[in-house]
């Protein structure tokens, strides 16, 4: 009875042993036959006078280790370290901005999603309870905004190089009052200065080119996590991998990162992309150079 049993282990341990060589040994080719995933380009969404409805890479900043998911550490860890720098933030200090300029806030307010204007935002229904007929009301309208308008105290203000020079509010309260007043200094032709300090994000062209020459960066479809067929080659052949949420909602992307230095995961990457696969890093280098 034991020396069946070791003999039926022995057979079951040489199939698995085979199976997993097969998957390993794939070339681009093979697997692209093999793969049939809906794959899409990096989404980008209507341009929003809402911070956190547009394009968003700025949690991408100081990225946390464990914003990275996968089955091994060092994996991880590996593609972590290619990542850690791919977007890069600068805060000036020394600019005097009109609030007139302002294009967007961050305040998640309902409705402010789909609007591109301060314009739009002052006539919806969620300013409609701020009236500024006369200049008191202004007055008592921006310092309800900004408590120390009136002071040499800064502001605070982000921009990020994808959105192009748009500046944003970045106080997360009383946006209705800040949009009002500043519709109402535009068409009255309000000088509004302000010293303001500006969060700059930025895609890092020198880094990503470095995460391209030493990664694939896919963006992966949700189906694939449930795709028998593509599971089977990433994860029963124990092929290394990274996963990261690249952009957050509205619109989500996620990648998978495969090593270019490690032939079973550069094989993959390459089938992917001979799949129809978009590779991330080439499409954020695109955007950080324009």
């Amino acid at each position: 009875m034991a020396q069946y049993s070791s003999s039926l282990i022995s057979r079951f341990s040489a199939l698995f042993k085979r199976t997993e060589s097969d998957l390993t040994t794939l070339v681009p080719e093979q697997i692209a036959q093999q793969i049939t995933l809906p794959f899409t380009e990096l989404v980008i969404p209507p341009a929003s006078i809402c911070w956190k409805s547009n394009l968003y890479f700025q949690h991408l900043y100081d990225l946390p280790r464990g914003a990275l998911s996968g089955p091994v550490q060092e994996d991880k860890a590996e593609a972590h370290s290619f990542l850690a720098h791919i977007v890069t933030k600068t805060i000036d200090t020394d600019c005097i901005i009109d609030l007139r300029d302002i294009y967007g806030l961050s305040e998640s307010v309902c409705g402010l999603q789909p609007l591109q204007s301060l314009e739009s935002f002052a006539a919806s229904e969620q300013c409609r309870h701020i009236r500024i007929i006369s200049y008191r009301d202004f007055e008592k309208t921006i310092t309800q905004a900004i408590p120390h308008f009136l002071s040499d105290q800064p502001i605070n203000l982000r921009q990020a190089s994808w959105l192009g020079e748009n500046l944003f509010w970045a106080s997360e309260q009383h946006s209705c009052e800040l949009a009002c007043a500043v519709v109402y200094a535009k068409r009255r032709g309000l000088d509004l200065p302000k010293r303001s300090y500006i969060s700059r994000y930025s895609l890092n062209s020198d880094a990503l080119k470095v995460l391209s020459r030493n990664y694939h960066m896919l963006i992966m479809p949700e189906q694939a996590w449930n795709d028998r067929q593509f599971m089977a080659i990433l994860v029963d052949a124990g092929i290394p991998y990274a996963r990261l949420t690249l952009t957050k909602p509205p619109v989500q992307n996620e990648v998978l990162l495969l090593s270019k230095r490690k032939k079973s995961s550069d094989n993959l990457g390459k089938g992917l992309k001979l799949a129809g696969g978009y590779d991330a890093a080439e499409a954020l280098l695109r955007l950080a150079q324009r």
